[in-house]
């Protein structure tokens, strides 16, 4: 893909990668796949004409992994919206928390949008990208995009206890083709109920290959939590992406926190 030679591609691996540390392993992951191959695109082969990297990971678990090997590194904007619960969903470190942006010259470069409980589903992935991650992404105008793909968000992953149908995953990576010229590689990372995966990632191979679609998602109102987790994030970025100090639309109808 990087060489032009593919639009874009689906990576099916395992196992997953976005948890592996730069020297250890760490939850089902060995090697960090994503990382790796940013790490390959932006410093072994300039050639490509590599320079800036989006990596998104929308796994339902942090990407601790890939956040310290990049933090602070202006070529890799990475962004990660994940379950957090308050540091006790896994992998309980504190730094899944959206105060986390990157450090020295990679300062506004890590993206964390932390859910504070289970049950989001696409309207809520759909605000984050609508209000944090496009606007920054048109931003940083990335020559690259690298998807860690994880799907136990998905509707039927107990793991992960998320509700995002194989529609929503389409929408979110639709949205995404906008930039970087299509360029995106998937690869594959969580995903704990066959038939989720499965019905997901056959939805996003669709949109790579260029079929259109409908989004029939019987909720699209975004939990309460959601729209001030995002404003957190706003808040804590819009220093360095100017586009993010905008006011967020008012009115908007929203779902009261789910109870257990």
């Amino acid at each position: 893909v990087a060489a032009g030679e593919l639009s874009s591609a689906i990576a099916l691996v395992r196992p997953p990668g976005h948890h592996a540390e730069h020297s250890k392993p760490m939850g089902f992951c060995l090697f960090n796949n994503v990382a790796i191959a940013a790490n390959y695109l932006l410093n072994e082969r300039p050639d490509l004409g590599i320079n800036k990297i989006l990596i998104v990971d929308w796994d339902v678990h942090h990407g601790n992994g890939t956040q310290n090997m990049f933090y602070s590194d202006p070529r890799v904007l990475f962004f990660s919206v994940h379950r957090y619960d308050y540091g006790r969903f896994y992998p309980y470190e504190a730094d899944a928390s959206h105060v986390f942006i990157g450090d020295e010259t990679g300062r506004g470069y890590n993206i964390n949008v932390p859910w504070e409980h289970a049950k989001c589903g696409d309207a809520d992935y759909v605000a984050a990208w609508d209000h944090v991650l496009l606007p920054v992404a048109e931003a940083f105008d990335p020559d690259i995009i690298l998807l860690s793909a994880g799907f136990d968000a998905a509707r039927g992953d107990h793991m992960g206890d998320c509700c995002i149908t194989p529609n929503g995953y389409a929408l979110l990576l639709t949205k995404l083709l906008g930039f970087a010229k299509g360029r995106i590689v998937m690869a594959l990372e969580g995903g704990y109920n066959p038939e989720s995966i499965a019905n997901s990632v056959c939805a996003c191979a669709k949109v790579l290959l260029g079929d259109k679609f409908t989004l029939n998602s019987p909720e699209m109102q975004p939990f309460e939590s959601t729209w001030r987790v995002i404003q957190m994030v706003r808040d804590e970025l819009k220093t360095y992406w100017p586009v993010l100090s905008s006011k967020l639309p008012e009115n908007v109808s929203l779902r009261s926190t789910p109870s257990y």
